[in-house]
């Protein structure tokens, strides 16, 4: 996506970014116009100018990154943005030279990628964490509530979820709930 008011830099720019075989998905002339359009098309990279009416543009750099959007910012002076260390974040001065500009889409563009798969892999784990945790807990209530060994409370979850035709998880919920109930397990 790009951000821009000038059509020469927008013109410019998409031609770079078209020829090098990058997809330009959208293009938004104010800061509040590019947040919006960022949420609803959720570009890999928005190349934003500096000089992007609406808002501050260090504002609209922070709410981007905030929402995990990588930032390729085009302006004449990195200075004021020397602070900023984040790995969604690079800038091109103007004018911008075509290596430069496709070098910096690339990085973005490929630690977009990095970042979302291990944010996958993350969420992806904790799920996974959280589902042991629940049948962990079930087989803890079993063990208490019905006398059963580790093994046996393992087994009655497996043979339950065998029977019922669902999950481990869905027949641990179910026994944490009749916890709650203080209903007989076997009944």
């Amino acid at each position: 996506m790009i951000a821009s008011q000038s059509e020469k830099l927008v013109s410019s720019i998409r031609s770079q970014v078209t020829s090098s075989g990058y997809e330009v998905v959208g293009m938004a002339s104010n800061g509040y116009d590019l947040i919006r359009r960022c949420k609803a098309l959720a570009p890999a990279v928005v190349i934003v100018d500096e000089e992007l009416p609406g808002m501050s543009v260090i504002s609209l750099v922070e709410i981007l990154i905030q929402q995990r959007q990588a930032v390729l910012l085009v302006g004449m002076s990195y200075q004021k943005f020397y602070y900023r260390q984040d790995p969604y974040f690079e800038f091109c001065e103007k004018p911008v030279q075509p290596v430069v500009l496709l070098t910096m889409l690339r990085v973005l563009v490929k630690y977009g990628q990095t970042v979302r798969q291990l944010e996958s892999k993350v969420n992806h784990l904790e799920k996974l964490q959280k589902e042991e945790k629940t049948i962990r807990l079930a087989k803890q209530a079993l063990q208490q509530n019905e006398r059963m060994s580790e093994d046996e409370a393992h087994r009655y979850i497996q043979k339950r979820s065998m029977e019922l035709r669902i999950s481990k998880l869905e027949v641990a919920e179910i026994i944490l709930k009749k916890v709650r109930k203080k209903v007989d397990f076997r009944g």
